[in-house]
């Protein structure tokens, strides 16, 4: 008989907790808009810039200004990292400049008008300037370099930070 207290208190343990906690479902409720993650800032818009690790290009979100537009994201990215980005380790491989990098949507694409040659940028840095060029988005980024006429060179960000060719995916 010392057994059946303990299969008795085995026993109403199990029924409560099949009985669950005691609260009635209350269906579908309205609650307002959805979270928008990541806002910051006063503005509650921001631009995405792409620095350097050592594993590659790395997505940093600064608060935008009042404009928050791709020209907003690229003068940031030619600032450079902050110094709390710098204590983390990103860097910049974009050369500096006394010529102008334009970027400017138009009809679903961005062009990118750059003042250097691409074959003469690291390919970090010309993944930097494409990825930032396409704001977190996956447009057609035409770029355009001095002397090569009015034919752009059409990339893409990939879902790594990389510019490829438009036509290509990127890998996992």
């Amino acid at each position: 008989m010392p057994r059946t207290p303990a299969r008795l208190a085995a026993v109403v343990a199990a029924a409560a907790v099949t009985a669950g906690c005691g609260i009635t479902g209350t269906g579908v409720r309205p609650a307002g808009e959805p979270v928008q993650g990541g806002l910051t800032g006063k503005s509650g818009r921001l631009v995405r810039v792409y620095f350097v690790t050592t594993e590659g290009t790395w997505p940093v979100s600064r608060p935008a200004g009042s404009g928050g537009g791709v020209q907003e994201a690229m003068d940031a990215l030619l600032g450079g990292p902050t110094a709390d980005e710098r204590a983390r380790g990103l860097t910049s491989q974009v050369p500096a400049t006394n010529g102008q990098v334009r970027a400017r949507t138009s009809g679903g694409r961005v062009e990118l008008r750059l003042p250097w040659l691409v074959r003469d940028l690291p390919h970090l840095a010309v993944s930097q300037l494409v990825c930032t060029a396409a704001a977190g988005g996956d447009p057609v980024v035409e770029v355009y370099e001095p002397g090569m006429g009015d034919r752009p060179w059409e990339v893409r960000c990939d879902e790594n930070g990389t510019a490829i060719p438009a036509g290509e995916r990127g890998t996992s």
